[in-house]
């Protein structure tokens, strides 16, 4: 239900929601074999890897110029879904920024906390919450306990051991965030909303939706008086509140929230943002739960080419998304019900294993179209 970042406010340790290209545009002259010059221009991730090694070899290695450049080829490479080449490169300023400023120097613990996202981007999940500590617990011996950047770092620590189901950790972690965010920045701070909608979800993995339910209802309404309804912050409060109410079986009344996000998010997000996808995925269950099915089935094969385009074809949410549109066409006696349904399974199979839950749902869809 949580996202990583939280995203009320921009900090130098958070890429934006949507990155955009603003590095350096390369200009190359190539002449020669008695035709005219060609002038080529060469941006994105090669422009920015090209200025990191230029800077490596102009001014060294443990240089700041050259630390913030490989920072920056590494957000390009994040921005492109070079996850993997991203990685190295965060790995590797971390090591350089160890080295020339100490482990515990705040921008290596910058780095380190990007590089915590782009090991969970690319499924190194344990990686990832190692990482993601050692940022935590280092910010609390030199910030202390309620820092803001201290108590930041707790909340991702605490969404991401909800990722990975470890609710026994997260719940005291995650209370403790709150309690000091509320002393720290104020109760009705955007970062500390963000921190109990992240409890309230946690709430309703645990089967405490009725809970969750009135701690999300009003965290979306502080929420929209603080920072107003399509605040990204705000809307993901919106989207998992559908949540509950869609898992409780309660679809025909998600139904009209549903929509209202959903072409809110279309107003102010991109169609391949994360909170607008989650929104034209819940507006998808509650039709189909309402019994509308044959518009939830145009929604998603308008959603899906989407999320597979701004998230990554195995991408969980993309292929929950995949699987529901499968299950949907069976339903309908879709002749794309079998290739739809396929593919799930080989997603599935990827990420989660042969044994997962979502794994054996999506075998049984198989089965189903044969």
């Amino acid at each position: 239900m949580g996202r990583w970042f939280n995203r009320s406010r921009k900090r130098d340790d958070e890429p934006p929601r949507e990155p955009k290209p603003t590095g350096p545009v390369i200009e190359i002259t190539v002449s020669g074999g008695g035709r005219p010059p060609v002038t080529q221009t060469i941006g994105g991730p090669t422009a920015f890897g090209l200025q990191y090694h230029a800077f490596h070899d102009q001014y060294g290695a443990s240089d700041p110029r050259t630390l913030e450049a490989g920072n920056r080829y590494a957000q390009e490479l994040m921005r492109t879904r070079d996850v993997d080449t991203a990685v190295a490169v965060y790995q590797e300023v971390v090591g350089l920024r160890s080295s020339a400023l100490g482990s515990e120097h705040p921008d290596t613990l910058r780095t380190k906390h990007s590089l915590a996202f782009a090991l969970w981007q690319r499924g190194s999940h344990a990686e990832a919450e190692l990482v993601q500590r050692d940022v935590y617990e280092a910010r609390r011996r030199v910030l202390g306990d309620d820092d803001a950047e201290t108590l930041r770092s707790g909340n991702n620590l605490g969404w991401l051991l909800i990722e990975l189901r470890r609710m026994d950790e997260a719940e005291p972690l995650l209370r403790r965030v709150a309690d000091g965010m509320a002393r720290t920045l104020g109760r009705d701070d955007a970062d500390t909303l963000a921190c109990q909608m992240k409890l309230a979800g946690l709430q309703h993995l645990q089967g405490n939706s009725q809970q969750a339910e009135r701690a999300l209802r009003d965290v979306v309404r502080r929420m929209t008086r603080t920072v107003g309804p399509t605040s990204p912050v705000t809307m993901q409060a919106r989207s998992n509140l559908l949540v509950v109410l869609l898992d409780s079986g309660r679809a025909a009344e998600a139904v009209e929230p549903a929509q209202a996000l959903a072409d809110d998010a279309g107003r102010v997000l991109s169609t391949t943002d994360g909170v607008s996808l989650h929104a034209r995925h819940s507006l998808a269950r509650a039709l189909a739960g309402a019994g509308r099915q044959a518009e939830a089935i145009r929604l998603l094969a308008d959603t899906l080419p989407d999320s597979e385009r701004g998230r990554g074809v195995d991408h969980p949410g993309t292929l929950e998304m995949r699987t529901l549109f499968a299950q949907l066409l069976i339903e309908a006696g879709d002749r794309r019900a079998g290739g739809v349904a396929r593919a799930a399974l080989a997603g599935c199979e990827r990420v989660h294993g042969p044994g997962h839950p979502d794994t054996e749902k999506a075998r049984a869809l198989v089965r189903r179209t044969r």
